[in-house]
């Protein structure tokens, strides 16, 4: 062994390099895994964009509207992270790197790629407004509560909700490694009867209208204020369950 290899040996593993190796493995196919969800939205902006081109042509209508399939973005990117966290992790678990720097780095990772992805959307809509819905009217990377908020605002309207799903597919991804399919099938289903509940309670008393009225009419800044409540909720809840992960 070599005095440098030695020396390599010796020298204490801080958290910055297990952070470090955390982003390394995670970025090692970095072109796929930041260029595929780009790769797979211009599949479906191209499909969209000739579907209001035909409908243009067709009906002779200048009328577009909203296409909504910006969605899909938003779950490939957190079904990436599933995979980081159902793959990744006992792999990384294997090389030495603890549950905490593990869980903190793919967290970092989702902070940046996220950013990066609202920003790059963002220069998107400017774009789809100065070409008039690229010239067949069609709102592909609109969404309704972004109209007139300047580009800051617009950014986080992309970043935090971006995050906030790629936080719940990464609560996801620990609860497939503590408890395994049944775990997430229950975590699907007490969700699924949470949100059931809702839906009845607030059909019941008739407040559809209220809860539009409270969407529509409250200022995006405190609508993006409530978000930092559920990511500490989903980060906490995230670490808590991937203390326990089975490798």
């Amino acid at each position: 062994m070599t005095a440098a290899a030695v020396a390599e040996a010796d020298r204490p593993v801080t958290t910055g390099s297990r952070l470090a190796a955390v982003l390394r493995m995670n970025l090692v196919d970095s072109r796929n895994r930041v260029g595929m969800p780009w790769v797979i939205l211009a599949a479906i902006f191209a499909i969209n964009l000739a579907v209001f081109w035909a409908v243009q042509a067709g009906t002779g209508s200048p009328d577009g509207g909203v296409t909504g399939a910006l969605a899909a973005m938003f779950f490939i990117v957190g079904t990436q992270y599933l995979v980081t966290m159902t793959q990744v992790m006992p792999f990384a678990l294997s090389l030495g790197i603890t549950r905490r720097h593990f869980y903190t780095g793919v967290l970092s990772l989702l902070a940046v790629e996220t950013l990066l992805h609202s920003v790059l959307l963002t220069v998107l809509l400017g774009i789809e407004r100065a070409t008039g819905g690229w010239g067949v009217g069609m709102q592909f990377f609109a969404v309704g509560f972004l109209s007139g908020q300047n580009v800051v605002l617009t950014v986080l309207c992309y970043w935090v909700p971006m995050f906030v799903v790629g936080a719940v597919f990464l609560l996801s991804g620990a609860v497939f490694r503590r408890w395994g399919q049944l775990g997430v099938w229950a975590l699907g289903v007490g969700v699924g009867l949470v949100a059931g509940l809702a839906v009845v309670l607030v059909t019941l008393q008739q407040a559809w209208p209220a809860v539009g009225r409270f969407f529509t009419g409250t200022p995006v800044p405190l609508l993006l204020a409530g978000y930092p409540l559920v990511v500490g909720v989903l980060v906490v809840g995230g670490y808590l369950v991937v203390r326990r992960a089975r490798v």
